[in-house]
């Protein structure tokens, strides 16, 4: 109950709201691999924010997508290439900026990573590089909105469980959340939150920026009606 309680509160759409609208107006440090960040504090939370597709690099990396061997473990597994090249290249940079953040800061007791498109690609292999280094002793979670398949084939039970509190946000039917295709062999990851089926969005046209706040606005404004409807001891005609 616990545990549905606290994945309830972090699929809320006002909250998802609020980390989208983050991830939206960081002021990101640009490198040369295409792929940028931003690590912001507040209280007792980092974020790690990874920017949306914004180059000619960016769209060179999404389409390199042959699988290829990431962490050599017991069983190997593997990630989109283009992804995971960007990841590397940004690890070298995110990882001690994070470890210096956590030093001068120690009351940090949680990580929370973002991003949106191409950037969500990135928060899927900054939650899983930040949950192996850090989760034992800190809460970590990753938040997508319009995520692109980023890992192949049979998912080891140890990263499925790194990625275990990564919410992955649809506006139904983004496109690009379906690339690249499950018959090749990529799967999807984490939590799918789905918003947005109402609208009659084209594929292409769900995964703008502006689509997927609509389609939280809307939500917001269900589960706020439900919310009052319920505290008012209105029944439910269903």
């Amino acid at each position: 109950m616990k545990k549905e309680r606290k994945t309830a509160l972090s699929a809320d759409p006002a909250r998802l709201k609020a980390h989208f609208e983050r991830c939206l107006q960081a002021q990101y440090v640009h490198t040369a691999m295409g792929g940028d960040y931003a690590i912001e504090t507040r209280g007792n939370t980092l974020y790690l924010l990874f920017e949306w597709s914004d180059g000619g690099e960016d769209w060179i990396n999404n389409l390199d997508f042959p699988a290829t061997p990431y962490r050599r473990m017991e069983q190997t597994w593997f990630c989109h290439r283009g992804f995971l090249r960007v990841w590397r290249a940004l690890r070298d940079e995110v990882e001690p900026a994070v470890e210096s953040m956590l030093h001068r800061r120690p009351w940090i007791r949680e990580i929370v990573c973002i991003g949106y498109s191409h950037g969500a690609a990135m928060a899927v292999l900054a939650c899983e590089d930040m949950t192996f280094l850090y989760g034992k002793r800190l809460e970590v979670s990753g938040y997508g909105f319009g995520t692109p398949r980023v890992l192949w084939g049979p998912i080891p039970r140890v990263v499925k469980s790194r990625l275990s509190a990564f919410y992955a946000t649809v506006c139904v039917p983004d496109l690009v959340t379906t690339v690249p295709p499950k018959w090749l062999g990529f799967r999807d990851v984490g939590i799918r939150v789905e918003i947005g089926a109402e609208k009659g969005y084209a594929p292409v046209h769900a995964h703008y920026a502006q689509s997927y706040l609509d389609a939280l606005d809307t939500q917001i404004r269900e589960n706020t009606a439900e919310t009052v409807k319920t505290a008012v001891g209105v029944p439910d005609k269903s």
